[in-house]
């Protein structure tokens, strides 16, 4: 993690958290990111809720997690419902415009779980695919404790955020 191959491979997870190709955005992580096609704010885990404010028109596609079924998921654009398709993972927004704020919802639940991590067994509380809470919470450091993941109301950090004119390519 500490050569210079853990932060090519941060940068390319971050770099992948969207694609523009052939007028489509293509949304595969639903990370927090800016960039010159459209600003994405996810609210998970504290809810199911990413928001998308569109910069230039593009036919948009969005990412859902596995742990989400395809019926579940919800669209509105500029606050107005949109019916939504599915291809594989990928809900099929459609056309949105320059200015838009497109909003895609669905369920998001915590599941508890037993597992053996290094000999040890820890109860494991999940809320999404995000790890809310371990037990035992470790003996110099306790691990995972994170009940403001656990609310429903996301907490913001006021940021400004910057999209460089050109991308890097590693």
């Amino acid at each position: 993690c500490c050569t210079g191959n853990g932060s090519r491979a941060i940068y390319y997870a971050w770099q992948s958290i969207l694609n523009f190709r052939n007028g489509a955005l293509r949304i595969n992580l639903l990370l927090n990111r800016s960039s010159p096609w459209a600003d994405i704010s996810s609210h998970i885990p504290y809810t199911g809720r990413v928001d998308v404010q569109v910069k230039k028109a593009c036919r948009l596609e969005v990412r859902i997690p596995e742990w989400v079924e395809p019926g579940q998921v919800t669209c509105s654009v500029n606050g107005g419902s949109r019916d939504i398709r599915f291809r594989g993972r990928y809900a099929q927004v459609g056309e949105v415009g320059a200015g838009d704020l497109v909003t895609v919802s669905f369920p998001i639940s915590e599941k508890s779980l037993k597992t053996r991590i290094g000999g040890v067994m820890y109860d494991v509380i999940l809320k999404g695919s995000t790890v809310v809470q371990m037990s035992p919470p470790g003996r110099l450091n306790p691990y995972y404790q994170r009940a403001h993941y656990r609310g429903n109301t996301t907490r913001w950090v006021e940021r400004e955020r910057f999209v460089a004119d050109t991308q890097l390519d590693w």
